[in-house]
């Protein structure tokens, strides 16, 4: 059975990249990074990243268009800000990054959360093994 193309165009514009829509495969993460835009320097949450762009988190607020660096060691890229919904926004890349950066992010990822995952262990283990006060 064959299905018709959902047609986004009046919603999203025709031009436009939908904030589902994937010009190469992303990989989940979450990590922090920060953002350098005219008026300052910004602290963001990097949810997902490709080699051609990426989708994070910021309480700064974006607009279509705008453009700056994305940096989270070892990246350091210029994007365009492709579509936002709230404090969430894509980017597209002025050049794609490598596979291997992708893959140190990944790395750098798994580490983090790896030492989050036991440092939360640890803590309800603590938690657990007080005695309550009679």
């Amino acid at each position: 059975m064959a299905s018709a193309a959902l047609d986004l165009s009046p919603v999203f514009g025709s031009d436009s990249i939908q904030p589902d829509q994937r010009a190469a495969e992303r990989f989940r993460v979450l990590m922090p990074g920060s953002i350098t835009l005219l008026d300052g320097v910004f602290n963001c949450a990097i949810e997902d990243i490709s080699l051609s762009g990426a989708r994070f988190i910021t309480d700064v607020p974006l607009r279509k268009g705008q453009e700056g660096i994305l940096l989270c060691s070892p990246l350091e890229v210029l994007f365009s800000v492709v579509w936002t919904d709230g404090n969430i926004a894509g980017v597209h890349f002025e050049e794609e990054i490598t596979l291997g950066t992708v893959r140190t992010l990944r790395w750098h990822n798994d580490r983090f959360r790896n030492q989050h995952d036991a440092a939360l262990l640890n803590l309800v283990q603590e938690w657990a093994s007080e005695t309550p006060d009679s």
